[in-house]
């Protein structure tokens, strides 16, 4: 299998921006490489800072000798912050190989439309079969959004550019970059939570046989890639099949190798998530030796809390254009 030598993920859409926030050097108490868009990239006339939304998206630059892959892992909430972002932050999206859409929920694929406006090509675009069908969500307060996902149209997504490649299983992008397809749920506290009948709060899918049920985001998957003499760097989206067992299934497709980082959505913010799956979390990491673990988007308050407290040498606070870097 391919490796990467050389590996740059740098944020385009997060929740945070934070002008204030270091370079991070190897060698220094952090043990970690990580450029910031700071304070001068904020105030400087000449230059436009870069804005935040609840959402998520990550440039993936891998290379291999004399070749670069570049892939963007999802694309945000609305299109419009990663477009300002991409003009910002001095990214050219006509460089873009390949788009990964983790799942079909709108903070992972809303942008799409205005990313396929930005190029004056196909792209490749790959997710799962399922990350189309019809979504649903009922509020506490008897609230609804229905089909909540229907700007996530294979047909018409077709017409503006996308090349859908729909996969269950995992892909190789190029230069150590793979796709993990399907992620088994065999974490325990990460596991199955149990089935609930329509009409409740709750999140719904209507599934291939038309049966209405709840939305175990089973089309889930993540990126991950194998920088050579470091070991795997795992993305996340939002981790609803839990980012444990992304890990799991990460080694089970790259091999047994170190976990250099964990990068994105960590799903530990979620109201409906157990309170005590942020500390069996943080536990996991320690005993899996994650050497960088970077938690966004939706991992949440607490999760930020008891990462930077309890493994510090090993927590990196995300904030958009931030880049990390990976390999010689």
């Amino acid at each position: 299998m391919f490796t990467a030598d050389r590996l740059e993920v740098r944020i385009l859409v997060e929740n945070w921006v934070d002008m204030l926030l270091p370079d991070l050097s190897i060698g220094d108490i952090s043990q970690h490489c990580v450029t910031r868009t700071g304070l001068i990239e904020h105030f400087d006339p000449k230059l436009t800072p870069p804005e935040a939304e609840n959402g998520i998206s990550l440039l993936v630059r891998a290379t291999r000798g004399k070749r670069t892959y570049t892939t963007l892992f999802d694309v945000g909430l609305t299109g419009s912050v990663l477009a300002h972002n991409l003009r910002a932050l001095g990214e050219d999206p006509s460089t873009i190989d390949h788009v990964v859409i983790s799942h079909g929920h709108p903070d992972h694929y809303g942008g799409i439309d205005r990313f396929l406006g930005e190029l004056d090509r196909a792209v490749p675009v790959s997710t799962h079969p399922h990350a189309f069908l019809s979504r649903y969500a009922v509020m506490a307060d008897g609230a609804t959004s229905p089909f909540y996902n229907a700007a996530f149209n294979q047909e018409s997504l077709s017409a503006a550019g996308a090349r859908f490649v729909l996969s269950r299983e995992p892909l190789e992008l190029g230069c150590g970059v793979r796709t993990t397809g399907e992620i088994p749920r065999t974490v325990e506290f990460e596991g199955p939570r149990p089935a609930a009948e329509p009409g409740g709060p709750g999140l719904y899918q209507v599934g291939e046989d038309g049966r209405v049920g709840l939305d175990e985001v089973l089309d889930e998957q993540a990126l991950v890639i194998d920088v050579t003499g470091e070991g795997l760097v795992v993305l996340t989206g939002c981790a609803h099949a839990g980012v444990i067992n992304t890990i799991h299934r990460a080694r089970a497709v790259c091999g047994e190798k170190p976990i250099r980082a964990v990068i994105g959505g960590f799903h530990l913010g979620f109201p409906t998530t157990p309170a005590e799956n942020v500390a069996k979390t943080v536990e996991a990491m320690r005993e899996l030796d994650v050497q960088m673990i970077v938690p966004m988007h939706c991992s949440g308050l607490h999760a930020h809390a008891a990462f930077s407290s309890t493994l510090p040498r090993q927590y990196v606070q995300p904030a958009v254009g931030s880049s990390l870097w990976f390999g010689h």
